[in-house]
């Protein structure tokens, strides 16, 4: 149980440094393009997931500490569905009403196809 919390505590510093990374990055562009840095890390991160819960599943390591720690930790602290809200309601209450429900159904979309993508992938990859 101390080995899965601290993968998960490593991870997670990890993961929120790179969803940083990506603010940064996405802020050089202007503010207009900050909550599309929020999209590129949902994408990724469910990307990720889907590789990674597929490669545990084949792997039978479901549970294992480093699958936790990646899947709780780094991709938790990637991906933030509360960044996510965030950005909807603020785009929403500028009376962006259209931008928001493009970008809510954008990252919906996009994090599905990115979760089925990523189990796709892994499955030849991992035979």
């Amino acid at each position: 149980m101390l080995r899965e919390c601290l993968a998960v505590a490593a991870g997670g510093a990890l993961g929120s440094l790179g969803r940083y990374a990506l603010l940064l990055l996405f802020s050089l562009l202007g503010g207009a393009w900050l909550p599309i840095a929020t999209l590129v890390a949902n994408a990724v991160g469910c990307f990720a997931i889907g590789w990674v819960a597929q490669w545990a599943v084949q792997q039978e390591m479901t549970n294992h500490w480093t699958v936790v720690g990646v899947r709780v930790g780094l991709l938790g602290g990637l991906t933030t569905f509360s960044s996510f809200a965030l950005d909807i309601l603020r785009l929403w209450q500028t009376d962006r009403a259209g931008l928001s429900t493009m970008l809510a159904v954008a990252h919906i979309a996009l994090g599905i196809t990115c979760v089925a993508l990523g189990m796709w992938l892994a499955r030849p990859a991992l035979t």
